[in-house]
């Protein structure tokens, strides 16, 4: 019709016009740039709040992408076995190179020789001795004749023990009558003795209890017996009993010379004290009798624990050959299924003075090596899991 305005077309929107929902999002975006917003009952300003960021939320993850990663496979248990580890690092010992004999005579000039079997035998001898002790273990040298070499072998045999092993090592001499292990070992410059620890106080520090000991050169602490020509009384039980529960909290190794005699108090405090024995007889029919009733005496006063890790030192006092069988001896105690361990003569021992290693012949220092190296077989440990007191029938 003439004059007749058409009705607008609201199909198509003009290009400057926003659709509805941009046009709401951009008129939500504006309200929350120019209106304060209340958070907590505070109004904060658009110019120091952020615009909240939005955190993506996926519908669901696809594991199948994780799937096709390749694990990471673990060594079997059988390659990494103790055995196996102990062969790799065995396989170290060929890099050592012989000091002694025609080997280390031939390394001298060039040539590349591991170890004899004789090194061989005594590195092993010596990682025995050197087997770490997780609690205080305690040695009672004995014998009930006198004069058969008790203190001699208690003071090399310490000594020993001191020069191969890290720790602390004592040596206590416990004989209630004539003690003389400080005369073969080292002498207290003041003259201290166990009777004077027994009674000193404030024992607490490691230096306090050293001061009443000697060291001799092999590092072997050492306890002095309390017998003197002025002395009114023998060393009692008690005496023994509180100083070495000093010593049991300082030192790892206790090695004790005991008396000739079994039945007085301080002999019996040791042995019954203590987690092993040496019984010391001298290569003669009587000393052999003296060692068996030693070892019957043990198992008639219930002190089976120490027989079972006792072990009989056959000791050579003479350079010539013995009158009596050396081997029916060894044999003897064989059937008591008792370890035995000859010591053969040896001038320096002979003396009758201070003991040092350095001067023993070979043949002596492979016989006290071995006999420290027994003893050692039987110190607990973790892997046995007897990591208490064994003696400890205190």
């Amino acid at each position: 019709m003439p004059g007749t305005t058409p009705p607008p077309d609201y199909s198509a929107a003009p290009p400057s016009v926003a659709p509805p929902s941009q046009a709401m999002a951009r008129s939500e975006a504006l309200s929350a740039n120019t209106m304060p917003a209340a958070v907590d009952g505070a109004v904060w300003q658009q110019a120091n709040v952020p615009a909240p960021a939005t955190q993506w939320v996926p519908d669901r993850i696809d594991h199948s992408a994780y799937d096709q990663t390749p694990r990471i496979e673990v060594l079997p248990a059988a390659l990494t076995s103790i055995d196996l580890l102990t062969d790799i690092a065995a396989a170290r010992r060929a890099q050592l190179r012989a000091n002694s004999g025609v080997r280390g005579a031939l390394n001298k000039v060039g040539f590349k020789l591991g170890l004899s079997p004789a090194e061989q035998r005594a590195e092993d001898r010596r990682s025995r001795i050197r087997r770490q002790l997780t609690t205080t273990y305690q040695i009672a040298v004995v014998s009930v004749k006198g004069g058969v070499g008790r203190t001699t072998v208690a003071a090399t045999l310490g000594s020993t023990f001191a020069s191969l092993r890290p720790d602390r090592v004592v040596a206590i001499d416990a004989n209630p009558d004539f003690g003389d292990l400080a005369t073969r070992t080292s002498r207290h410059p003041y003259g201290l003795t166990l009777r004077d620890l027994a009674q000193a106080p404030n024992l607490d520090a490691f230096s306090a209890v050293q001061s009443f000991t000697s060291v001799n050169n092999d590092d072997l602490a050492v306890i002095a017996s309390p017998w003197t020509t002025l002395a009114d009384e023998a060393l009692s039980g008690r005496e023994y009993g509180t100083a070495v529960e000093v010593l049991r909290r300082h030192y790892n190794l206790l090695l004790v010379d005991c008396g000739t005699g079994v039945l007085d108090s301080a002999t019996a405090a040791v042995l019954q004290t203590s987690d092993a024995v040496v019984v010391v007889t001298p290569a003669t029919v009587g000393g052999v009798t003296g060692a068996v009733a030693t070892i019957n005496w043990l198992g008639a006063h219930g002190l089976q624990h120490l027989i079972t890790r006792s072990i009989v030192s056959i000791v050579h006092h003479q350079p010539a050959k013995p009158t009596v069988d050396v081997s029916a001896i060894e044999k003897l105690f064989a059937t008591a299924q008792r370890p035995t361990c000859v010591m053969p003569y040896d001038e320096h021992l002979a003396e009758g003075g201070e003991i040092d290693l350095r001067l023993l012949e070979k043949d002596t220092v492979l016989a006290f090596e071995e006999l420290a190296a027994w003893l050692s077989d039987s110190f607990p440990g973790y892997i046995t899991g007897d990591a208490g007191d064994r003696g400890g029938r205190r």
